[in-house]
C-alpha cells in the first residue's frame, strides 16, 4: 500500500476529531458510537462528502491503532445510496458556468490585496488556461509555450492529457509565468486553497446567492472553446481531455459567444492521440420511436389548416 502523505493524514485527523466532538460528544468515542453517528447523519451529506468523511474516520482510526474500528467503518454502506433506499439525497450544488471578465478582475484584485496570493495564482491559471487544480503545480513556461502535465489519465504513463499551449500576449504570458512559479512552490493542499477561494468569493460578493469557484473558470474555458469553431480534437486537447466526448460536461457554446480563447495548441501538438467516442449515442440511432397521434377533436382542424396553406401557396405561384 502506498504511504499516505503526512499533510493528507493530518487533514483526515482534523476532520475526524471535529466529527467526534460534534457528533459523538467526546474526543475518543467507541466503535459503536462512531458507526451509529455516521449513519445517523448520512442524509446531511452529499454522496462524495459522505465518502470523504468515512475515509477520514477510517484513516484516523488506523493511525490510532484501532484496526477493528477501522474495519467496522469500512463495512458501512451509505443508507442514502443503498439499494431500495427511500431517503432523499441532498441535492448537488449548482455551479456557475459563466464568469464575466469584470468578475475575474474584481476577484483577482480582492485576493491580491488580501494577501491570498496562492488563491490569486490559482485564479489566473484557471481563467487563462483552464487547468484543473491538480495540474497547477507542474506547469512550466518556456518562451511563449506553456507545458501542462495532465492530471487525469486513463492508464499509467498514458500521456494523452498532457498538452503544450501557445500564448501570444506577453502580458498574459507573464501573469501565467508568475502564477505557475507561485503554485510550484506552494506547500498548501488543493483543498485548503479551494476552501479559502470560496470564502473569499463569498466575502467579495456577500449578496449573491452563488459565487464562482475555480471550476467555474474551467467551465468558462469550455464555453469559449465550443463557441470558437475549432475542431473537437483541438478543444479536447486544450482542456486536457483524452476523448472528444469529455467536453460535453463543460460549458455551453452560448455562454462563450463573443469571447476569445487566450491559448491555442502548439504546432507540435499531436491531435491524433485524441480518441473518438467508442460507442455511438444510445438514443435516436436507427430507432423508430413511434407515431404522434393527434386527438380526434383536432384532426379536422389540422386538415383544414393544411388545405388552407396549400391553397395560399398555389395562389402565390404564377
Amino acid at each position: 500500500m502506498t504511504a499516505m502523505q503526512p499533510t493528507t493524514l493530518k487533514r483526515y485527523q482534523t476532520r475526524a476529531q471535529n466529527f467526534y466532538r460534534t457528533r459523538c460528544g467526546e474526543d475518543d468515542p467507541s466503535s459503536a458510537q462512531i458507526c451509529a453517528a455516521l449513519l445517523a447523519c448520512a442524509s446531511e451529506y452529499r454522496t462524495n462528502s459522505f465518502s470523504t468523511l468515512k475515509n477520514s474516520l477510517l484513516n484516523d482510526q488506523l493511525a490510532r491503532g484501532n484496526s477493528n474500528t477501522a474495519a467496522a467503518i469500512r463495512k458501512l454502506i451509505n443508507p442514502v445510496t443503498a439499494p431500495d433506499s427511500k431517503m432523499t439525497r441532498k441535492p448537488k450544488l449548482k455551479q456557475i458556468r459563466k464568469v464575466p471578465f469584470e468578475d475575474f478582475k474584481a476577484l483577482y484584485k480582492h485576493l491580491h490585496e488580501g494577501g491570498n496570493l496562492d488563491e490569486a495564482a490559482s485564479l489566473v491559471l484557471a481563467n487563462c488556461i483552464g487547468v484543473r487544480p491538480c495540474e497547477m503545480r507542474t506547469i512550466s513556461v518556456t518562451g511563449n509555450l506553456v507545458q501542462i502535465i495532465g492530471g487525469k489519465k486513463s492508464a499509467e504513463l498514458h500521456r494523452g492529457a498532457d498538452r503544450t499551449l501557445v500564448i501570444d500576449k506577453p502580458n498574459i504570458l507573464k501573469l501565467i509565468e508568475w502564477a505557475a512559479h507561485r503554485m510550484s512552490k506552494c506547500p498548501r493542499t488543493n483543498t485548503a486553497i479551494r476552501d479559502r477561494f470560496r470564502r473569499e468569493s463569498r466575502a467579495l460578493w456577500s449578496r449573491r446567492k452563488q459565487v464562482p469557484t475555480l471550476k467555474s473558470f474551467r467551465h468558462q474555458m469550455g464555453s469559449i472553446l465550443k463557441a470558437s469553431g475549432e475542431s473537437p480534437e483541438t478543444q479536447a486537447y486544450v482542456m486536457g481531455h483524452q476523448c472528444i466526448s469529455s467536453l460535453s460536461v463543460y460549458g455551453d457554446s452560448r455562454l462563450g459567444t463573443g469571447m476569445k480563447a487566450l491559448v491555442r495548441p502548439a504546432d507540435s501538438a499531436d491531435l491524433t492521440s485524441i480518441r473518438q467516442p467508442q460507442k455511438p449515442p444510445r438514443y435516436g440511432q436507427g430507432r423508430s420511436l413511434g407515431m404522434i397521434e393527434f386527438p380526434a377533436s383536432t384532426r379536422g382542424h389540422w386538415s383544414n389548416e393544411m388545405k388552407r396553406r396549400r391553397d395560399e401557396k398555389n395562389q402565390r405561384t404564377p
